[in-house]
């Protein structure tokens, strides 16, 4: 596992999130659970007690589970960090949550271009759907709902659950939830 990569990818999502970097002691934190190394060694690297190391921590999986939208602490983050895929290197994709973050070379299929056609296959659907309707065109309805569904995705990369979209958009949760799957 690249610790590197690692806390870059949660430095850069902590400060999406808050306007804030992880300070030294939270780096010190994910180094050492990385690792394998209890609270009370950390602190001992970092020259603070036990108790206000696993305080720090509490805050600290707090955070990023808000931020990563699972539910975090010290036994499941490595687990957590390999399933969503934090660790590859910035030339591979990055699977986070239920949407992809590109990097600069991609040596899978292109999923954008999947991306492009279940969008494909959502708009023809709803076409189909509201054209049906009393033998009357709704473009009106069909287009605003397939913006609302085009914006799923962006949502979820700023961070936002899928309870928090569903309320913004104003459409019904399991809707939002079947769009992310």
């Amino acid at each position: 596992m690249d610790t590197t990569e690692v806390l870059k990818y949660l430095d850069e999502l902590v400060f999406a999130q808050t306007g804030k970097h992880l300070d030294s002691l939270q780096r010190a934190i994910i180094k050492g659970v990385i690792n394998g190394r209890k609270y009370a060694d950390i602190a001992k690297e970092y020259q603070c007690t036990r108790g206000h190391a696993k305080d720090e921590a509490y805050a600290l999986w707090q955070l990023l589970s808000e931020a990563l939208g699972e539910d975090l602490n010290k036994s499941n983050f490595r687990a957590c960090v390999e399933r969503l895929g934090i660790d590859k290197s910035k030339y591979k994709s990055q699977i986070i949550g239920h949407y992809v973050i590109g990097g600069s070379i991609n040596n899978c299929p292109n999923p954008s271009e999947a991306n492009e056609k279940s969008e494909l296959g959502n708009f023809e659907f709803f076409v189909k759907e509201a054209t049906s309707v009393n033998g009357k065109s709704n473009n009106i309805e069909t287009a605003r709902k397939l913006a609302k569904l085009e914006t799923i995705p962006r949502l979820i990369k700023i961070g936002l659950t899928a309870e928090q979209i569903a309320q913004v958009l104003d459409m019904p949760l399991e809707e939002v939830e079947q769009r992310l799957q």
